[in-house]
């Protein structure tokens, strides 16, 4: 039963290029607004072409929050999202200003608002650098394979390249004795709906393709080459990024098909997320913002003026 007293969050997801930030942007201008990052590139500082960030000139006075917050070197947690998450939108609401979560890591939306606290889990330094080492010579299907041993759910749900996620979900089934899936402490904060936008693949796709080209003709390799203290750390793991640094003498033509290609294939995956995300939620086509403004005002319980 929904609780009266709950905040009520509204969160605009979806995969890349879909226009996300946009139609978030347009809310919280019609609605006293501010935004509320979830994106797990976007966090790092300096990282801003290639991760799509908004400008100062595109935000136009909306407060865009959890953007730029560690370095490029910095080990960011999802527990460690969700908590600086639930400060800033707790300033938001404190400021007579309405929250409206956008992004598209849907691991940081699900965990912000299906209540998993993670910050209260135990770590343990050592076994982790252990299985880092492990990791680094047996590689990372190795590693999933074990994963998927102990915690089958939790390795459902992540990809075995996701390194970070698997070697941290072995750390909590290593302290804990039981799977992350089950350590993990739900207490959900919010009366929460999540607008999914969506549009037809051919469309994505062309919007990736001019996305990508765009971030080229801003200076995506030479920004790329300024972050290179970077390159052995998760944050260069972004699309762009890790293309680009992999191979620096390669012509522009191949790292931006390359990254075109990289960026449509991560863009299923957040689809398949997405529609398997259990959480209130609805599909909306982006191109429909009338809609998305109705379901809004639904929502959060306001009438039309």
């Amino acid at each position: 039963m929904v609780q009266a007293n709950r905040v009520k969050l509204l969160a605009i997801v979806g995969c890349t290029a879909v226009g996300k930030s946009e139609t978030a942007l347009k809310l919280a201008r019609q609605f006293n607004g501010e935004l509320i990052g979830a994106d797990s590139m976007q966090i790092y500082k300096g990282f801003d072409i290639g991760t799509g960030k908004l400008t100062k000139d595109e935000c136009s006075g909306i407060v865009h929050k959890m953007i730029d917050i560690v370095d490029g070197d910095a080990d960011f947690s999802v527990g460690e999202y969700v908590e600086l998450a639930k400060k800033e939108i707790q300033k938001t609401i404190d400021c007579g200003k309405t929250p409206i979560v956008v992004g598209g890591t849907g691991l940081y939306v699900y965990s912000l608002l299906s209540g998993c606290n993670f910050a209260d889990t135990p770590k343990d330094e050592m076994f982790r650098r252990a299985l880092k080492i492990t990791a680094h010579f047996f590689g990372q299907s190795v590693m999933h394979e074990l994963l998927n041993k102990v915690d089958g759910v939790s390795a459902q749900k992540i990809s075995a390249n996701d390194g970070k996620r698997v070697i941290r979900a072995l750390e909590i089934y290593h302290l804990c004795g039981k799977p992350k899936s089950d350590a993990v402490v739900r207490d959900k904060p919010y009366d929460d709906l999540t607008i999914v936008l969506t549009l037809p693949r051919p469309l994505l796709y062309e919007r990736i393709n001019a996305r990508v080209k765009k971030m080229f003709d801003d200076g995506l390799i030479h920004e790329t080459k300024g972050l290179l203290k970077y390159k052995d750390c998760g944050s260069m793991q972004a699309l762009g990024y890790k293309q680009i640094a992999s191979d620096l003498t390669a012509p522009r033509e191949y790292l931006e098909a390359i990254t075109a290609q990289k960026t449509r294939n991560y863009a299923k995956r957040q689809t398949t997320y997405f529609n398997n995300m259990k959480l209130n939620k609805v599909f909306i086509d982006a191109r429909n913002y009338e809609q998305v403004v109705d379901v809004a005002r639904r929502f959060w319980g306001i009438g039309n003026e």
